[in-house]
């Protein structure tokens, strides 16, 4: 209702333009100067610039009338690179044709701009498709439809806004990352296979043969009923390991815009990661520390990805919290059944630091590190990235207008992976 009312007042505002007050300007001066010279030719000057200010005046009052428009086809959800199509029918129900009307949604998608340039014949109706593209990840709204019209001098010009505003979250861009290998932890059940267990667990994985010596409790019934023979339950382990991706979205080291910004690359390859590894039926968890602090605990299962999704597509890069206090404050979280994976363009060295005591607990890292000065920001991650070396903390490095997908592949990117020794003496403590 109270959009309503202000769209009918909208339609009620006339506004001049800078033409308008030169001709307003020249018709002060043609009045004068008609009164103290007493000369023909400024009265007739006069006249015209009257008429013509009224014309123009009638014209756009008249281009808004009896205008409808409908608009269909949006979206609730969207992802980022998405292109949003959404119908406009224009309904023009009076016998004056409608001419140059300027026709743009007023959505607050970032990088949205530009409109159409609409022609209506007398009791006649116009559609087409408008066209926005999704760049950033958020919750945004789209419309309504702003329609403006001018005089054929651009004298004057009249908005006019049509339709509601419509919420849309747009999602994080999500890729395949068919070579990324994280370490997971080594505990049984961690790894990215399964392992067979002569023992009875809560995974069952597979059907064998009945064999001498198995109990009743393994015999799987459907599949001896279907056989025509006894057959047994196979179990493995299942996957003991948490994945847990921390996202830095502190503003002090964040740089860039739109799509190519620290922050939208940070979240597209944590949307990423996500997305493989709950697809891999391990339970992941998040931790963002932007606007707010956005966590939630390592789960499976799709509605686990969902939210993710979710929390990643608000989370803002407002942050006023470093990266080595977000890892102080989770570290209770992760045991040696954790695997963190570390996404930040942060130049600092404190972190590193505390990633290597994590290690030292056994919790498997590895560091995503966004090269912060490729971003048009301040700051080396040179120091960093050897001091990560050094510990032996796993790394990959990405710079603006990298494939994401090539250099987050083991083959690509990954330094500093642990080897065989390294992984005995985290095991042990050492």
């Amino acid at each position: 209702m109270v959009q309503e009312v202000k769209q009918r007042l909208a339609r009620l505002a006339v506004r001049p333009s800078i033409r308008f007050l030169l001709v307003a300007i020249l018709l002060a001066i043609a009045v004068f100067t008609g009164m103290a010279t007493g000369f023909d030719l400024f009265y007739r000057l006069t006249y015209i610039l009257v008429v013509t200010l009224i014309v123009s005046y009638l014209w756009v009052q008249l281009m808004h009338r009896s205008l409808r428009v409908e608009v269909t086809g949006r979206p609730r959800l969207a992802r980022v690179g998405d292109e949003i199509l959404e119908t406009v029918t224009m309904h023009n129900n009076a016998a004056l044709p409608k001419y140059a009307l300027e026709v743009s949604d007023l959505a607050d998608i970032p990088g949205h701009r530009g409109g159409v340039a609409v022609s209506i014949s007398s009791l006649d109706h116009a559609m087409w498709t408008m066209h926005i593209q999704t760049r950033t990840r958020g919750m945004y709204h789209l419309g309504p439809i702003r329609v403006v019209a001018r005089d054929l001098f651009n004298l004057f010009s009249k908005n006019s806004e049509f339709g509601e505003r419509d919420e849309i979250t747009v999602l994080p861009r999500v890729l395949e990352l068919p070579g990324f290998e994280v370490p997971t932890a080594q505990l049984h059940g961690d790894s990215s296979t399964r392992q067979r267990s002569q023992s009875v667990t809560p995974h069952a994985s597979s059907v064998r043969d009945y064999a001498p010596g198995d109990a009743l409790s393994r015999v799987h019934w459907n599949s001896t009923a279907r056989m025509g023979k006894l057959m047994s339950k196979e179990f493995d382990l299942g996957r003991a390991s948490e994945i847990w991706v921390l996202v830095d979205l502190d503003r002090t080291v964040q740089a860039g815009e739109l799509e190519e910004s620290t922050d939208e690359y940070a979240v597209t390859m944590a949307a990423s990661l996500v997305k493989r590894h709950i697809s891999a039926e391990l339970p992941v968890g998040l931790v963002a520390f932007g606007d707010e602090r956005y966590f939630l605990p390592a789960e499976t299962g799709l509605g686990q990805s969902d939210r993710i999704m979710q929390y990643l597509a608000l989370a803002k890069a407002e942050g006023d919290t470093p990266l080595n206090e977000a890892l102080a404050d989770y570290e209770p979280l992760w045991g040696h059944n954790a695997t963190l994976i570390v996404i930040t363009p942060s130049p600092r060295v404190d972190w590193v630091v505390g990633l290597s005591e994590l290690m030292r607990r056994g919790v498997r890292i590895t560091v995503i590190q966004l090269d912060l000065e490729s971003f048009g920001g301040i700051g080396d991650v040179a120091e960093s990235q050897e001091e990560m070396l050094s510990r032996g903390i796993p790394q990959f490095y990405i710079r603006q207008g990298d494939n994401i997908v090539e250099q987050l592949s083991n083959r690509g990117g990954l330094n500093g992976a642990p080897t065989a020794e390294s992984d005995r003496q985290i095991l042990a403590g050492v």
